[in-house]
């Protein structure tokens, strides 16, 4: 009889090829004082005299720290701190790993999502540097917009603007055409007509969001028209119904850096609460799907996180994925002065007051055509209620989503069976490998 075993090749998972969301960069020895500005931040920590400074670099930038590191320290001849693993997203500054050594100040080198940070450390950043071909931009840029009369302003993103000069040289005789950098920019001007220089769908996406211009150009070697902002707000209408129709609702952190964060949190708690709905603070570092598969008894997740993370975007979760934005919306009723939808939770956070449940209306779900009852505020149950149910099978919390989850679950765990077991002593149990035990008998 022939053995069946039931074991995989090794060579699957040593060949296997992992996808990298960023290619590796290696700066040329000779470029590296350009590209990451040593002497200027050498300048700047001996100026400010800080002691202790960490350099934060993004994945993709790694293989340039040790290097920039070695240069630093033969400038300065002190010890300067690399932080090794980012706790949440890269463009964001990392106070949180940077607070183990007390640092004084931090270097960010890479993208920047410009989000309002939470804590004071000094820091500068120092962006990336892409080339870019000058003229056959001046040439498209006369081809496509050749009336005088059609106002652009063209917005340079941080990977270019080492290149700002060269650009205002090269636009100056166009009278239409006017240059605003990304890192000087207020949140509230208007735009009639926008050019963004990028290379970042992320960043593009979260400038037609933010400022709304009437027409949105970007430029990826040709100049085209932005049209997938009204994509992303169908997007947030299905999640806003997501949320209405779900009973248990896990609270994602996913940024202690961003400003306001614990009082975005605390409303978002509220919120939930107040439609008698419950909800789990899960934080877990950076979220990934294997992470957030482990949590199967919640509905829909809400992410806290800057306003540059694609998680928000992504298909691959079990469960959907609602921004504090989305949550306002679905839970507030004094939410309809909020039209305009955003990732940058700042951007509305305060603006209104939250709504007592004491005239809610009932509604129809658009998902499932079942009609939603509201919950008063008088039947939201006490939170320090701590009562009991006693089952057969142990007890449940009866304010507790999680454990009426598990109660409906066909195997809900090791059963202690307290009382109803005999005890024995330990013995030798089995030794070997799954494929075949030693003290397991041939077959």
């Amino acid at each position: 009889m022939t053995k069946l075993t039931f074991s995989s090749n090794e060579a699957v998972s040593l060949e296997k090829q992992v996808d990298l969301l960023c290619t590796p960069i290696e700066t040329k020895p000779e470029d590296l004082e350009a590209v990451y500005e040593i002497s200027r931040c050498a300048e700047w920590i001996r100026s400010n005299n800080f002691k202790k400074v960490c350099l934060q670099f993004p994945d993709h930038l790694l293989a340039d720290s040790s290097e920039v590191i070695l240069r630093l320290q033969g400038i300065l001849n002190q010890t300067v701190y690399l932080l090794g693993d980012t706790a949440y997203e890269s463009c964001c500054i990392d106070y949180i790993a940077a607070a183990h050594i007390d640092a004084d100040a931090i270097i960010h080198f890479g993208p920047v999502c410009f989000s309002k940070t939470s804590a004071s450390l000094p820091y500068i950043n120092i962006y990336e540097k892409k080339s870019l071909d000058l003229e056959k931009l001046r040439a498209q840029f006369e081809e496509k917009f050749n009336d005088e009369q059609y106002e652009i302003v063209i917005l340079v993103d941080t990977i270019y603007l080492h290149l700002f000069d060269a650009l205002e040289k090269v636009f100056r005789d166009l009278c239409n055409v006017s240059l605003q950098r990304i890192d000087a920019i207020e949140c509230n001007q208007t735009f009639n007509c926008l050019c963004f220089l990028s290379d970042n769908d992320r960043k593009l996406l979260n400038v037609a969001l933010n400022f709304k211009p009437k027409i949105l150009y970007y430029y990826d070697g040709n100049i085209k028209v932005f049209e997938n902002a009204s994509k992303v707000v169908k997007r947030r209408n299905f999640i806003i119904e997501k949320i209405k129709d779900s009973e248990t609702v896990g609270i994602i952190i996913g940024t202690l850096g961003v400003k306001n964060y614990l009082e975005i949190l605390a409303r978002t708690k509220t919120l939930i609460s107040n439609s008698g709905k419950k909800y789990y603070l899960i934080s877990v570092g950076k979220p990934t799907v294997a992470k957030l598969a482990n949590f199967p008894e919640l509905d829909i997740y809400v992410v806290i996180t800057c306003s540059m993370n694609e998680i928000y975007e992504s298909r691959d979760f079990y469960k959907p994925i609602a921004t504090p934005f989305d949550i306002e919306i679905a839970l507030n009723r004094n939410a309809d002065s909020i039209s305009d939808f955003t990732y940058d939770y700042n951007a509305f956070l305060g603006n209104t007051e939250i709504a007592s449940n004491t005239e809610a209306v009932g509604d129809v779900s658009l998902l499932t055509n079942k009609l939603r009852v509201p919950v008063t505020t008088e039947e939201i149950k006490d939170p320090e209620d701590t009562t009991v149910a006693v089952k057969d099978a142990g007890t449940i919390a009866l304010s507790n989503s999680g454990a009426g989850y598990l109660a409906q679950r066909s195997w809900q765990g090791l059963e202690q069976n307290l009382g109803r077991t005999e005890p024995h002593l330990a013995k030798e149990g089995r030794d070997g490998i799954p494929l075949h035990y030693r003290n397991e008998e041939h077959q």
